[in-house]
């Protein structure tokens, strides 16, 4: 008799049923040429011991990969973030496939310890929603692994085995700021994330894009990139604000900074017009104009992929994204490569998908500079 507390096991259910392990797996396994009455006996004691076959184990002993995928993000709390996990759940399970995921915050080792046990455990992929910003390097040692699969929607994870599906953060930037200069405004307040992410520097570039040839625009003077969550944007926009000197017009350049943004107005009682990017699920009852991207193609673009590359059992590489050999992806001249014509780098073959970016115009982005 096992213990109540011992997890039942093959060889204990071959013992109860009095028969090998071997002849207990065929029966369990539903294979044919056993005995009826072998048959009985041995699904009576798995019956009786509470044994149960364990789906993935065997999906492994038969040369079949695990049902699991790594996800990384780096603050659930982004509403980005939240809703592009929330997607690539639903993709993943029209393939019977599953997240792991971590919550990597401002720690690079959790996210390197989370690799190495994606990579020990043989799970079919890693899907990448944002990454810390020092983290790169470790993505491209694992990608390196034999049988390795990763996509990245975080631009900065990038290179050979890396597959990078991502939306025109530079063409997010640029239509922000035409928003608030089509309605006359020409002193931009402008709060990033983290400085070093290429996101932030991409949306700047985008930003710095509608200003060229534009006189007396100022923004520079307004610029804020050490914003990183909701307290810190709240704290730099409530100092702005109570400012003689204040911007007219802020862009906020993620859903999170945006949020701390509508907390500080809303705690002054002072609305300057206001353009964010990327959606959150409070911005159309707050009335908030956004740039947002189609999350959903996305997600399920990152999926195809990594079911592609399972499919096809070939690692990704080729040319460097940038378009450039050994450039690192955004450097360079001219526009951000793999952005042009609104759309990113894509494998040879693989078709379009959609990673426009547009405004959803809610009236915080419409509002004339004399409205304050």
């Amino acid at each position: 008799m096992a213990k109540q507390n011992d997890r039942p096991t093959l060889a204990t259910v071959a013992a109860r049923a009095g028969v090998s392990i071997k002849t207990a797996s065929r029966v369990l396994n539903g294979e044919k040429h056993v005995a009826a009455s072998t048959a009985e006996k041995v699904e009576a004691a798995a019956e009786e011991l509470g044994f149960r076959l364990n789906p993935t184990a065997r999906r492994l002993r038969a040369g079949g990969r695990s049902p699991y995928i790594g996800v990384v993000l780096s603050d659930a709390g982004d509403a980005f973030q939240a809703r592009a996990f929330a997607a690539v759940e639903v993709e993943l399970a029209t393939l019977d496939l599953r997240p792991v995921v971590t919550v990597v915050r401002d720690d690079p080792d959790r996210e390197e310890a989370f690799l190495d046990e994606c990579l020990a455990n043989d799970l079919t992929g890693i899907i990448v929603i944002r990454a810390h910003p020092e983290a790169s390097e470790t993505y491209a040692r694992a990608a390196s692994a034999p049988g390795t699969r990763i996509v990245s929607l975080d631009p900065a994870v990038e290179g050979p085995g890396i597959s990078i599906v991502t939306g025109d953060d530079r063409e997010a930037g640029r239509l922000a700021a035409e928003q608030l200069l089509a309605h006359g405004h020409m002193a931009l307040g402008v709060i990033g994330d983290h400085s070093p992410s290429l996101i932030t520097t991409r949306r700047l570039q985008g930003i710095q894009d509608a200003i060229v040839g534009r006189r007396g625009v100022g923004w520079r003077a307004y610029m804020r990139e050490d914003a990183h969550d909701e307290a810190s944007a709240k704290n730099v926009v409530a100092a702005w604000l109570g400012s003689r000197s204040a911007p007219g017009a802020l862009i906020t350049l993620s859903a999170t900074v945006t949020q701390g943004a509508i907390d500080a107005c809303r705690r002054l009682g002072e609305w300057p017009a206001l353009v964010g990017i990327d959606d959150f699920p409070t911005a159309e009852l707050l009335d908030v104009t956004v740039v947002d991207r189609n999350v959903e193609s996305l997600a399920a673009e990152a999926v195809r992929r990594l079911r592609d590359s399972a499919d096809s059992s070939v690692s990704w590489g080729g040319p460097n994204v940038s378009g450039e050999g050994g450039g690192r992806l955004g450097e360079g001249d001219g526009p951000i490569a793999g952005e042009a014509n609104g759309r990113d780098h894509v494998d040879d073959g693989v078709p379009d998908f959609d990673n426009a970016v547009c405004v959803i115009a809610r009236g915080s982005g419409e509002e004339p500079p004399d409205t304050r």
